[in-house]
């Protein structure tokens, strides 16, 4: 019987044994699959998230500057930062009201002037005056003196003027001259003399004049055409760069890198030939 015994436990940790080997060979086979799946998985392509970043950033870029062009293009009223700005402001809207602001520094500031015109002041709105401010008026003549403080940001006329050929203006800050303090229309035209005037079609035509002819674009655009050889290199520099990082990060996975490289400095040359001929262009040549 002990012999019986002893044959029926090793019969039984022979199994037990078995069983154990079957489970460890199954287990194996799991874990030979998974990392099979796992290589097939490194083999699918990843997905290129960096570029849909640079398309939405191209995108999102194109989409501002086209927003900023509709701005200056449809707006008549300048960009305005109370407390930010310091000088005037004037505009006129669609019904043909010419406003005049002035706006300060959170400094204290004083604004003192007087507006004249040929025809005859119907309505003068007051914006934001405070009682200190002293403004009297008749049919052709507005004289104010006002004062702007760390409280008090900006003030503003808003003026009706009717059977007129001009409006005209003597505005000081701080009790002096200063044409460059002085802001007509969205493009922030500075006028050429202390006593300047304004006739009733200024606003009109100043409509149907293109705005790379405006200020501040006319001037900018002047002194890159003026120093053309220098904003050629300056240009041709940057882009050179730009091919560099895109040459590091884009192109050296594709086999034609170097038939990339070469095509984008091409680009870049007629892009710079391009930039040049418009700025000859809008210099009026």
């Amino acid at each position: 019987m002990k012999i019986m015994n002893l044959i029926s436990k090793n019969l039984k940790s022979k199994n037990k044994n078995l069983s154990i080997k079957n489970i460890i060979k199954k287990k194996d086979k799991i874990i030979f699959k998974n990392i099979k799946n796992i290589k097939n998985f490194k083999e699918i392509p990843a997905f290129n998230f960096s570029s849909i970043k640079l398309t939405r950033l191209v995108i999102l870029f194109l989409l501002i500057l086209i927003m900023f062009s509709g701005f200056l293009i449809s707006c008549s009223k300048p960009l305005v930062i109370s407390g930010s700005n310091i000088g005037y402001y004037i505009w006129e809207d669609k019904q043909n009201n010419i406003y005049i602001e002035w706006s300060a520094n959170r400094n204290k500031n004083s604004f003192n002037g007087i507006i004249k015109t040929d025809g005859k002041f119907e309505n003068v709105r007051k914006i934001d005056i405070e009682s200190d401010d002293i403004i009297t008026q008749n049919n052709n003549e507005i004289d104010f003196n006002a004062s702007l403080s760390d409280k008090d940001y900006s003030d503003e006329l808003i003026i009706k003027v009717s059977d007129y050929t001009y409006v005209e203006f003597d505005l000081k800050l701080n009790n002096k001259y200063d044409l460059s303090r002085i802001n007509i229309g969205k493009y922030l035209n500075n006028p050429t003399s202390n006593v300047f005037k304004i006739d009733k079609n200024y606003f009109q035509n100043l409509k149907k004049i293109s705005w790379y002819k405006n200020h501040p674009f006319n001037e900018f655009f002047h002194k890159l055409y003026v120093n053309k050889y220098l904003t050629f290199l300056y240009l041709f520099i940057l882009g050179a760069i730009i091919i560099g990082i895109l040459r590091i990060t884009k192109f050296e996975s594709k086999k034609k890198k170097n038939l990339l490289v070469f095509i984008s400095y091409i680009l870049l040359i007629l892009i710079d030939i391009g930039i040049i001929i418009f700025l000859w262009f809008v210099n009026g040549h």
